[in-house]
């Protein structure tokens, strides 16, 4: 947008003696200009009627005080979880961190057991497909110091929900313990090709008519395995792969 002797004369009137609504719409062009000055950093619209769930956004801060650029997204999972709370089955996660789409998808889930797979140790060694990331991505690193939690953390920030049961390892090792349940949604947030890989193949076939899997890191130029074992998933099965704004890609059973 091109910024004229007009417009730069009224955003300074408006910044100074403006109402609260003319105030708000120049500090986000000015956050929108900003950013772009720094390169390939858009900002979206604003007055998004879930930017104003205050209940919603609490949870999100405490929860994550060190993350605050997922909100969408954790926004977008509880949306899924609620929608195909009218199906039968339980729920699963694969790759929890601290707990905070766990969190979400207790919160809005009426029914089930929600189970929860992590090391707990960071990263597994990532391969030659997550490595195959642009000059201006930082590369995956085994273990992934930013990326570990405690299994006691995880079960302090879910302590309020009787629902979660919590299998320490790593994926898929622990993943045969369910393999007689059926289930309704699935978030699958392990960044790499071999954990998503085998997430994907293990609880597609369990899924219940309409359920589905969330993948939160399927859009991402960080994520090129993650990437590819959804593709690969879905170019054997026919399917589409629905991918999100936010960055995620949602997999429906038909």
């Amino acid at each position: 947008m091109m910024i004229t002797p007009t417009r730069l004369g009224r955003a300074v009137k408006w910044l100074i003696a403006g109402n609260p609504a003319q105030r708000r719409r120049v500090r986000q062009e000015l956050a929108r200009a900003a950013a772009a000055a720094f390169g390939d950093f858009p900002i979206s619209e604003d007055h998004k009627l879930w930017r104003d769930d205050k209940a919603f956004l609490d949870d999100f801060n405490r929860m994550s005080p060190e993350n605050p650029y997922s909100q969408d997204r954790k926004w977008t999972l509880r949306e899924y979880v609620k929608l195909n709370n009218a199906l039968p089955g339980d729920l699963a996660e694969c790759g929890c961190y601290v707990g905070t789409s766990a969190f979400f998808i207790a919160q809005a889930s009426t029914h089930g057991k929600l189970y929860l797979f992590d090391s707990f140790q960071g990263l597994s060694a990532p391969d030659a497909t997550d490595l195959n990331v642009a000059e201006s991505v930082m590369p995956w690193s085994e273990g992934g110091g930013d990326l570990t939690a405690s299994e006691a953390t995880v079960r302090h920030n879910l302590a309020r929900y009787d629902s979660v049961v919590v299998l320490p390892g790593w994926i898929p090792e622990r993943f045969a313990e369910v393999a007689d349940r059926q289930f309704r949604l699935v978030h699958i947030d392990v960044d790499l090709y071999q954990p998503t890989r085998d997430s994907l193949n293990f609880f597609y076939p369990r899924l219940v008519n309409g359920g589905v899997i969330v993948m939160d890191d399927y859009g991402f130029k960080t994520c090129p395995g993650a990437t590819r074992a959804a593709d690969e998933l879905a170019a054997s099965e026919g399917l589409e792969v629905l991918h999100l704004a936010t960055g995620q890609g949602v997999i429906m059973k038909r």
